[in-house]
């Protein structure tokens, strides 16, 4: 079973979720940090109601809320925690290893500057009776009052917030930021509207500036443009990320014209550029099953002589691995003459 899930939601999502775990089980939710000015009142850290602690699931100043979920009758243990330099203030914390009973439930903060709403984390570190029940009737919850977004990890998004899809800018440190189309199809985001406009320019266009770039003519000083996170270094992450996604396989003879032995570009990933572009069309040629390696063997006669090494070679050496052998095997098996000797001689040569 898993032991944590994500989720977007709004305040009225929030509630809609935990109000029927209220009516099941007597609990009580447990701030896990709060301040108290020396000599003062002690702060409240333990509440019995989500509608008490909603908004400050939300709040963008604070630090990220963070609250364990136990029993209504369970002692929760807490420790004073002296601050360096801070003879005013006596900090109070409450721990998972002090009180394993119970379930994490977070709110994450955003950026200030982002149409955004909220990414939610439950999660439960050891499991009990209370924390294995409490959790699985958590996530039915969730799913029950959520929408599923296909993507590469199932994105999860409250009903509520849903209907506001189209003004929403949506961010998550498993998702990074993305709004979704009228299809519910994830678009990635990015802050600069520069940026945003490139990713939205045809394929042809993106592969000319690749084309610019390991020709020299972009991203000069690559290694300066990508410590400052430039625009066109951006521009190229969006580029190269945008092989990864190609289903019309029929677009690998353009790509296959990039591959050039004497480009030493980097990649926003820690290989070369060269190495990328064979590891995203060997990805993407395997997600069209059951034909793409087909297509994607056939298809390396259009690597130029010029990019032989990297290219053919890159991609049958990927292909021999253990992930995609069998795969391989059965598609070189059914390729043509001109193709099984092709990659026949690239075999040898490893």
């Amino acid at each position: 079973m898993i032991d944590t899930i994500y989720f977007f939601a709004s305040k009225t999502d929030i509630c809609n979720i935990f109000h029927g775990i209220e009516q099941q089980f007597d609990i009580k939710y447990c701030m896990t940090e709060a301040d108290r000015e020396a000599g003062g009142e002690m702060p409240q850290m333990e509440f019995d109601t989500i509608d008490e602690i909603a908004d400050d699931c939300h709040a963008v100043h604070q630090i990220q809320p963070f609250y364990l979920i136990a029993p209504k009758t369970q002692t929760m243990k807490r420790y004073r925690q002296a601050l360096k330099g801070r003879d005013d203030i006596e900090r109070y914390r409450m721990t998972y290893t002090e009180n394993t009973n119970s379930v994490m439930f977070k709110g994450m903060r955003k950026h200030e500057d982002l149409t955004y709403d909220y990414y939610i984390h439950i999660a439960r570190n050891l499991e009990t009776e209370f924390s294995g029940e409490l959790f699985k009737k958590l996530v039915r919850e969730v799913k029950k009052n959520c929408v599923r977004i296909k993507y590469s990890t199932p994105i999860h998004i409250g009903k509520d917030m849903y209907r506001r899809k189209d003004v929403l800018v949506f961010s998550g440190e498993r998702t990074g930021c993305f709004t979704l189309t009228e299809t519910d199809e994830v678009k990635e985001w990015y802050r600069s509207p520069k940026v945003r406009e490139f990713a939205d320019k045809p394929f042809e266009e993106q592969l000319s500036f690749l084309r610019d770039v390991f020709c020299g003519k972009e991203l000069k000083d690559y290694r300066d443009e990508e410590k400052n996170f430039t625009e066109d270094y951006q521009n190229y992450r969006v580029a190269m990320s945008g092989l990864w996604g190609i289903r019309d396989l029929s677009r690998l003879k353009e790509v296959f014209g990039l591959f050039d032995d004497d480009v030493r570009v980097p990649s926003p990933m820690a290989m070369t550029a060269m190495e990328y572009l064979c590891e995203a069309c060997v990805y993407a040629a395997s997600r069209q099953k059951p034909d793409g390696i087909g297509i994607l063997l056939e298809h390396l006669r259009y690597i130029p002589e010029k990019g032989y090494h990297c290219g053919c070679e890159g991609i049958v050496r990927i292909l021999s691995k253990k992930k995609y052998r069998e795969r391989f095997q059965e598609s070189l098996a059914g390729a043509s003459e001109d193709t099984q000797v092709l990659v026949r001689e690239i075999l040898q040569s490893f």
